[in-house]
């Protein structure tokens, strides 16, 4: 299983792929799954799909839901789910990465993308309150996830 992170932590909500990172090397869970950080290269995302894996995108997403909400989805869903992603402080959007590694034959068949509800997403270190409290959230999914795969 690889967990890949999108996000900058300087922006404040957006950062919140980094802290699910980080809260799961905190605790302990998901041993021998690989937990790489692209920051806000949606492009670098191409060299960390693996094939043959498990590979879960976490990401703040504008998804029109309340802040701190959390939604699972499959790669097909990423253009009806994720508002302003052409718009993506990254630079490059999820759904066009995701359309390239397409393209390029290297999209692996289980690829979850789980986003979270930013509240703010501006200059500002640090989680907002609602944004914080759904990392557990987030890592449940994730470990969720492992499990139907056994």
């Amino acid at each position: 299983m690889k967990v890949i992170a999108a996000g900058n932590p300087f922006y404040g909500d957006d950062g919140v792929g980094a802290a699910v990172l980080d809260a799961i090397r905190t605790a302990g869970v998901l041993p021998g799954a690989e937990l790489v950080d692209i920051h806000t290269d949606a492009l670098a995302l191409l060299e960390h799909l693996e094939q043959g894996a498990v590979n879960v995108v976490v990401d703040a997403a504008h998804m029109g839901l309340e802040p701190g909400d959390v939604a699972a989805f499959g790669v097909d869903e990423v253009r009806m789910r994720i508002r302003k992603d052409h718009l993506s402080v990254h630079g490059f959007g999820l759904a066009e990465a995701f359309d390239i590694a397409r393209q390029l034959g290297k999209l692996p068949p289980r690829t979850l993308i789980v986003g979270v509800e930013p509240q703010r997403i501006e200059i500002n270190q640090g989680l907002s309150p609602a944004v914080a409290a759904a990392v557990p959230r987030v890592i449940s999914i994730i470990k969720a996830e492992v499990q139907s795969d056994d």
